[in-house]
């Protein structure tokens, strides 16, 4: 299965039980443009643990509306098995409980126990952009912490570098207080540098930083406003960040290794 952190979000269009738990209606991943989205799968309603982590990410949603994201849980139940596990037990949840009947989203986000027809626990944090940012999959007998998915979605929303343990309104780390790089390799006749970026995307600016660490001048292509750099994207279907071109080598997605081999250098 191709890695999903760094990439895209596999589009997805499910029919689902509401978040007042009331009525049915569709979810798409377009439905969360804009925003970022907590997407989880569990593996089954009527279950044991699978009741203690839907009403504790219920909990705990006003905290995640704060940090500016959305919750979908997703099961290959029917939408009408979820009414029913909320009219007898379950209780409402304050965002939708999606269906995956045809196992599509399940398989696309690697999470599909195909001798099951179930999902594991699997969980994906997916930027406003759309980009997969974090992801986690479970053993089916492990409940998540919904606690600990929220300090990583404010760590990403951070846009910096988090330590281990980082809480919200620590301070982030700063490679120049951290390493010398007195001894760096400089690059000098570097060919011409672009790379194509966007705010908020921690592998555009480590990127940027290996770069000026290594003394290579480069252009920044902001693709949240620059039309010719967003064609050249769509011209070459490329989807992952960041794109840097160095002379006539695109290299697509986070991948120092090939930038210093671009640039002459071993790492």
């Amino acid at each position: 299965m191709e890695r999903l952190v760094g990439n895209m979000a596999p589009d997805f269009k499910m029919e689902a039980l509401s978040a007042d738990g009331e009525h049915f209606t569709h979810v798409s991943l377009g439905d969360y443009a804009g925003k970022w989205l907590v997407l989880f799968f569990y593996p089954m309603d009527f279950t044991f643990v699978c009741p203690t982590e839907l009403t504790a990410f219920s909990a705990h949603l006003p905290e995640f509306a704060a940090a500016g994201a959305e919750l979908l849980a997703v099961s290959t139940d029917s939408k009408y098995s979820h009414l029913a596990w909320t009219k007898d037990g379950l209780g409402k949840l304050g965002y939708p409980m999606a269906a995956d009947q045809n196992l599509r989203t399940c398989q696309a986000y690697g999470v599909l126990l195909e001798e099951e027809g179930v999902a594991l626990r699997g969980l994906f944090l997916i930027d406003p952009e759309g980009m997969v940012r974090y992801s986690v999959i479970h053993d089916n007998d492990i409940g998540r912490n919904p606690a600990e998915i929220l300090r990583v979605l404010q760590a990403l929303r951070s846009g910096g570098l988090c330590a281990a343990g980082w809480q919200p309104g620590e301070d982030n780390l700063h490679p120049e207080d951290l390493e010398d790089h007195a001894d760096a390799v400089q690059v000098e006749d570097a060919p011409p540098v672009r790379v194509y970026s966007q705010p908020g995307c921690s592998y555009c600016r480590r990127t940027k930083e290996y770069l000026a660490e290594h003394g290579v001048a480069y252009a920044d292509i902001d693709l949240t406003t620059d039309r010719a750099g967003q064609q050249f994207m769509n011209q070459r279907g490329y989807t992952r960040l960041p794109v840097t071109v160095i002379g006539e080598t695109e290299i697509v997605g986070y991948d120092l290794s090939a930038v210093a081999r671009a640039l002459g250098l071993e790492r």
